[in-house]
């Protein structure tokens, strides 16, 4: 097969040679320390304070709210870039989309509608437009970018026609970047009879490689499409251009809700310290699901650390920064074997390189559970899409939705 004639986009294809390249490397296998056997991975409930301190370039949000809060505008082009692509199958829809006049389903954020005073039902892809719009109040100049797939262009395409008045000098929209549908594995070679995108970690490669938007002092942001939280505020941005630092991941104390999602780790080998991701996925070949799902839930742990999928990139810091390939995730789907990277596993393993020359590239931005709601409500059933309309109507604030 000629991937060069199939794959168009010079960058993903360059991703997607990359995972295709680890298919037949044995993946590594993160095994957390227990005190009976200390194996160097340590997720932050469990790590030595020593090695959280030296090693964990960790903020907390609270502290940085405090220090770098401003009601001036400030100066850079906030890039913020909504990943629309996903289909959410597990958020049951096709009775609901009926109620607003349509039957074929797009990403969650095209399909799932709030009700506002100003606007009538709007979609919360229509919600992100208008939202970003009002951004552009806090910083001189504000850029949406859709993240998208082919299905799901179309959709938002048409709803940004409703909103083309809302752009200006100061807010404006950067062409959509589209995931193709790529080959999958079949019988160990490659297949055109199931397609399917190979993952998020394709817009933490690209964001780095790809077209920049005008401006001085980009900062980009990446969150979820449907969560009208996934982005960030004055305070966040002012300390990243402030105190230079290049990458944020924002994570959030962990809670019983976040028992299935990926904790934030240090591995110490050969004597290095790198900063990784344990997935429950991991952590159930190991057979160790029960201990990661109670890690940071435990009296005698620390805070455990559950990455949200937010990430910011200032382009001011970065140096002589070499973009690493996300490791290969194997999906199968039947007798198809899907081939995926994540976005974190972009940004820590570039950060392993970045190590190697004595700096670190990604910083922990932590919120806490008081917090959380400004920068993380993700949307994975329908039940999570009605409790967070209900806390939208309480408190409209926690959404930076108030002039909706």
């Amino acid at each position: 097969m000629n991937l060069k004639e199939f794959i168009k986009n010079p960058i993903e294809l360059e991703y997607f040679e990359g995972l295709l390249s680890q298919l037949n490397e044995k993946a590594e296998q993160l095994i957390i320390a227990t005190p009976e056997n200390d194996t160097g991975v340590y997720p932050t409930a469990i790590a030595p304070r020593k090695l959280l301190r030296d090693e964990l370039p960790f903020h907390s949000y609270e502290d940085i709210k405090q220090r770098y809060s401003t009601k001036e505008v400030v100066d850079c082009t906030l890039w913020l870039r909504k990943m629309h692509g996903g289909l959410g199958s597990s958020l049951d829809r096709s009775d609901y989309l009926k109620k607003y006049g349509r039957s074929i389903p797009g990403s969650k954020s095209t399909d799932l509608y709030i009700e506002t005073e100003q606007f009538g039902a709007i979609s919360l892809a229509e919600a992100q437009i208008i939202q970003a719009s009002k951004k552009a109040s806090s910083f001189r100049k504000v850029v949406l970018q859709d993240l998208v797939n082919n299905d799901v262009k179309p959709i938002l395409d048409e709803m940004w026609k409703k909103y083309e008045h809302l752009l200006n000098d100061n807010f404006s929209r950067l062409d959509s970047v589209i995931q193709q549908k790529l080959p999958t594995i079949k019988d160990g070679r490659l297949s055109l009879e199931r397609l399917a995108p190979a993952g998020h970690g394709i817009f933490g490669y690209e964001v780095f490689k790809g077209p920049r938007p005008e401006g001085e002092n980009i900062i980009a942001c990446i969150g979820n499409g449907e969560d009208l939280s996934s982005t960030p505020d004055r305070a966040i941005v002012n300390w990243m251009l402030t105190e230079n630092i290049p990458v944020v991941m924002v994570t959030t104390t962990k809670t019983e809700r976040d028992m299935k999602g990926g904790q934030i780790a240090l591995k110490v080998e050969g004597g290095k310290t790198y900063l990784t991701i344990v997935e429950k996925a991991q952590a159930e070949q190991a057979g160790q699901l029960e201990y990661f799902e109670k890690l940071g839930l435990r009296e005698e742990d620390e805070d455990a650390f559950f990455n949200t999928n937010l990430v910011l990139v200032n382009f001011n810091a970065l140096a002589d920064c070499k973009i690493a390939l996300p490791d290969l995730i194997e999906n199968q789907k039947g007798e198809f074997v899907q081939l995926e990277g994540a976005m974190g596993s972009v940004l820590l393993n570039s950060d392993k390189n970045y190590r190697k020359s004595g700096k670190m590239l990604v910083h922990i931005l932590n919120v806490n559970k008081e917090n959380r709601t400004k920068f993380f409500n993700p949307i994975k059933k329908m039940d999570d899409f009605n409790y967070i309309k209900k806390e939208m109507k309480l408190n409209e604030n926690n959404f930076h939705f108030k002039n909706i």
